[in-house]
């Protein structure tokens, strides 16, 4: 299980390499890593009544640049966007003093928190039960840290020296999307075997585009009187065996373990007669949600010409502000503020495919022409 989710975080780009290292204990502690990690990793566990553990140095710098923009009292980072608020809360910051012993300080923040930034090491989460709780805590710090910077980034500039060569990496040209944009079925569905190929063949474009992380998002489709959609947690590159048949009637209790934006896709299904709906979370427009300005919608602001909402999951938020949205903008594509994105398609995912490549790259593009001008106005 550690070499597992050891070589996802590889795979996923968001690992420095030979900087990562996981613990686990079942009858025994056992640690893979390098020596300096794995030990700090064993002497966290013995402190800290868990099963697993991940500490590794993030392969962008913006946890570290977060922790160097704190003032000298700040405890905690405090993410806005939605997902990091309802997973992590805050996030703990640690900087090794004298008279304190680093592992000591790390399982005191654990003990309350999911994970925390430690300064010159990286980020550390912890599992109380499984390897991949750890895993998804510490993938939910980097997706945090992630938002957190380049939002704060845009919204107070630049503060110190060394975040030069972020900046100037985030002002490159935009890099090509990862691999081809694929080929999905252009008829509507019908039986559920070929609904389940396409849902699990268009969760792995996403990832392998690099348009969403693996757990972030979900997807749905609906025929006849049943909706399809991704269950909770479910990886987005491994949906095969993780796809929630949901009768219109609520005759199965197939809804317990569906995504929690369930109510969400049966609202936005309802109000637009669509049948395919795709959500993740790509950075830009989450972070660009936080820029939107208003529109002659009440409740509705806009970035990039995009729709932009605010709602919780559940039935009473996400369920009421998308469809309205939808219907009143009558576009195919909703930001959700602080959340993600919300694309929809009548009966294939080829449309709102397209439409959260289109998008992600739109603010993107919008991302860095503000920072421009702020960085500009600033010399």
């Amino acid at each position: 299980m550690l070499n597992r989710y050891n070589r996802l975080l590889a795979e996923e780009g968001c690992v420095r390499p030979g900087r990562v290292s996981l613990a686990g204990r079942n009858d025994a502690m056992t640690c893979i890593g390098p020596a300096d990690l794995s030990t700090l990793a064993a002497a966290v566990m013995e402190r800290l009544s868990c099963t697993a553990l991940v500490v590794a140095e993030p392969l962008l710098p913006y946890s570290a640049l977060l922790q160097r923009r704190a003032t000298p009292d700040q405890k905690t980072i405090v993410p806005r966007d939605s997902e990091s608020r309802a997973s992590l809360h805050d996030i703990p910051l640690i900087a090794a003093t004298d008279g304190h012993s680093l592992p000591d300080m790390i399982a005191t923040a654990l003990a309350c928190r999911k994970g925390a930034i430690i300064s010159g090491v990286g980020m550390v989460a912890h599992g109380a039960l499984t390897v991949e709780q750890a895993y998804i805590g510490w993938s939910s710090l980097y997706h945090a840290t992630c938002i957190k910077y380049l939002e704060d980034l845009l919204a107070y500039g630049p503060q110190l020296l060394e975040e030069a060569d972020t900046i100037k990496q985030l002002l490159a040209p935009l890099p090509a999307i990862n691999g081809e944009e694929p080929d999905f079925c252009s008829a509507s569905l019908t039986d559920a075997t070929s609904i389940i190929r396409e849902l699990a063949a268009v969760g792995r474009a996403t990832v392998k585009m690099g348009l969403v992380d693996s757990f972030f998002g979900n997807i749905s489709y609906t025929s006849h009187d049943t909706l399809y959609i991704s269950q909770t947690s479910a990886r987005l590159d491994e949906l095969e065996h993780q796809i929630d048949p949901i009768p219109h009637d609520n005759s199965s209790t197939a809804g317990i373990t569906a995504s929690s934006e369930l109510p969400a896709h049966r609202a936005i299904v309802a109000a637009t007669g669509c049948r395919a709906v795709l959500h993740g979370h790509p950075r830009y427009p989450v972070v660009m949600s936080f820029f939107s300005s208003p529109t002659e919608h009440e409740g509705i602001d806009q970035v990039c010409g995009i729709p932009v909402v605010g709602g919780e999951g559940g039935q009473g938020g996400l369920a009421q502000t998308l469809p309205r949205a939808f219907k009143l903008t009558g576009k195919r594509t909703v930001i959700v503020r602080g959340h993600g994105v919300f694309c929809i398609g009548q009966d294939s995912f080829s449309e709102p495919f397209a439409a959260l490549v289109s998008v992600e790259r739109a603010c993107r593009k919008e991302y860095q022409q503000r920072l421009a001008r702020l960085i500009a106005a600033r010399s």
